[in-house]
């Protein structure tokens, strides 16, 4: 068997990819960016019998990444799954703050790509592995509400990446999925969200798993139906 890797696993849909992952017998690597605080997460690890495993992963941090990827080198990571996100303030295009908006974008954008990239031979050394992202509906352009611009414009912006990523990933047999969660009840989609963390993890798993070439660099829900760009 091979390995995850999930991103931002200490809370949210993270942690809830972890539990249900841990639950197929496979080893998960959790990162963490503060895993001296993820109290939820080393529970979890603590229960698990060794198979869950949590690493210091900072996607907002190139030196970061870097150190998780060589800690874990020459380990066959069948799934990885980037799931790390930021929200930031509720904005416009003509309120949003560009420090905010730089910080979302390297965090949202930028950084599931270098960790795609860091892990990429872990990846090769899994037959018919799996990346995925957690996109949201929100980077739609049939999504028109305008507040929380830079959000959105995020994951637009990795919907793209990771569109581009699955052409140059089909020659090494691994598929890329592009998935948003759905409204879920966490500290981002708040209390009046229509989908439990249990549904939207188990749904985004299932679709990763699922994603074979006619799948890949498409961009879905949870359920698998297909969301317009």
């Amino acid at each position: 068997m091979s390995a995850y890797l999930i991103t931002g696993a200490n809370r949210g849909i993270g942690l809830q990819l972890v539990r249900q992952a841990a639950a197929t017998g496979e080893t998960i690597y959790a990162g963490a960016r503060k895993p001296d605080e993820a109290e939820a997460l080393a529970e979890l690890a603590k229960l698990s019998g060794g198979r869950v495993k949590i690493i210091q992963l900072d996607v907002g941090d190139e030196a970061s990444i870097t150190a998780a990827a060589k800690a874990l080198a020459g380990e066959p990571i069948g799934t990885l799954i980037n799931n790390a996100g930021i929200m930031g303030s509720r904005n416009t295009a003509l309120q949003m703050d560009p420090a905010e908006f730089m910080d979302i974008m390297r965090v949202n954008v930028l950084g599931p790509v270098l960790v795609t990239r860091a892990f990429l031979p872990n990846l090769r050394a899994a037959p018919g592995a799996k990346v995925a992202v957690v996109s949201s509906l929100m980077g739609s352009f049939s999504y028109e509400t305008t507040s929380y611009i830079a959000y959105s414009t995020s994951k637009t912006a990795v919907n793209r990446m990771f569109n581009s990523l699955a052409r140059e990933l089909a020659g090494d047999g691994i598929g890329v999925a592009i998935l948003s969660p759905g409204w879920v009840r966490t500290d981002m989609g708040g209390p009046n969200a229509t989908l439990s963390v249990e549904e939207s993890a188990r749904g985004l798993l299932r679709e990763i798993a699922r994603t074979d070439a006619s799948l890949s660099g498409k961009f879905r829900d949870y359920a698998g139906a297909k969301i317009t760009w």
